[in-house]
């Protein structure tokens, strides 16, 4: 039994997918009144509805469990102190639990650049996460990725669809940020290997797609494939900051969002190899994420997936553990 929190969220939904169709069973830890329980109940997963800081809740749902793997976030979550306290009491509880339960592997996504910047609480709280992992004498991975993109993304598709709608491209700050954006099913990709190869353990692994770009060149590479007349726009990091928070707090979805924002007060950049020196596979460049994103629904289907994609459909089934 494999236990996943997160499942509801962009790559958890991605993780979810995979998992299922190599034949996995796994169990959904999901929070009450999420946005999200009702496509989780379409799946063929268990869903637990509970509080990743409820310790006797979290302690059930991981009975019998071997693996894990933390993907939940505030990420929409305005409030700073309600962040921190996630990051601190969810990873407690989910450690004390996967002890209890002697689970075999624990894996957690972190955004790179955790810890980086004291002044941002959402990558302070993800340090604090990461380093009651590394302490818990847990097997572990850590997973330190860049800004992900792909189907359902805030990052590029929120580029995007703010381009159709208004013909406007946004650049916070001088947009001269350096990052590494990485196609959500690479780091799918990375995940399922993490699960099964030894010589991953006990290892804060970073990972980035194969180009280092600035927010800019980001924002030229997607609004050249648009092809729509466009306006750009340079908006000061703290009034987009506020605009973002705002919105987020009224249960709005902004582009970029407000967590975001901290990512680009850091930057979050590795070695351009990184992913295909530890997993031995080549993460899709921006161009290629955008050209599928671009493509109508209706020809999906046609088009010869992304790299990315492909690499996902050659994922092998992990070996079977013990379901209960």
């Amino acid at each position: 039994m494999l236990c996943l929190t997160g499942a509801t969220g962009f790559l958890g939904r991605h993780v979810l997918r995979r998992l299922l169709a190599a034949g996995e069973s796994v169990r959904c830890l999901v929070r009450p009144h999420s946005p999200g329980l009702a496509w989780l109940q379409t799946q063929p997963a268990e869903a637990v509805v509970c509080r990743l800081e409820d310790p006797a809740a979290v302690s059930r749902a991981l009975r019998n469990a071997r693996q894990v793997i933390h993907l939940a976030a505030p990420v929409r979550e305005a409030r700073d102190a309600v962040v921190d306290q996630f990051h601190r009491e969810a990873t407690a509880c989910l450690v004390e639990a996967a002890r209890a339960a002697r689970v075999e592997r624990f894996l957690l996504v972190s955004p790179m650049g955790s810890g980086a910047s004291a002044g941002a609480p959402f990558l302070r709280g993800c340090s604090i996460a990461e380093e009651s992992l590394r302490t818990s004498g847990l097997p572990y991975v850590i997973l330190q990725s860049s800004l992900m993109f792909g189907a359902g993304d805030r990052l590029l598709s929120g580029m995007i669809r703010l381009l159709r709608q208004t013909g406007l491209v946004v650049i916070p700050g001088t947009g001269a940020t350096t990052l590494q954006p990485i196609w959500v099913g690479d780091v799918v990709s990375c995940l399922c290997r993490s699960l099964r190869e030894e010589e991953l353990l006990n290892r804060t692994l970073p990972i980035g797609g194969p180009q280092h770009l600035t927010f800019e060149e980001i924002a030229d590479q997607v609004s050249q494939m648009v092809n729509l007349p466009r306006v750009k726009l340079h908006f000061s990091r703290r009034a987009l900051s506020w605009t973002a928070r705002l919105l987020e707090g009224l249960g709005r979805s902004p582009f970029p969002g407000y967590r975001h924002l901290e990512l680009l007060e850091v930057g979050t950049i590795t070695a351009p190899d990184a992913v295909k020196r530890t997993f031995g596979f080549q993460p899709m460049p921006l161009i290629e994420g955008v050209a599928y994103l671009l493509t109508p629904e209706s020809e999906v289907r046609a088009v010869r997936p992304p790299r990315g994609a492909e690499q996902g459909a050659r994922e092998p089934r992990a070996e079977s553990r013990e379901k209960s």
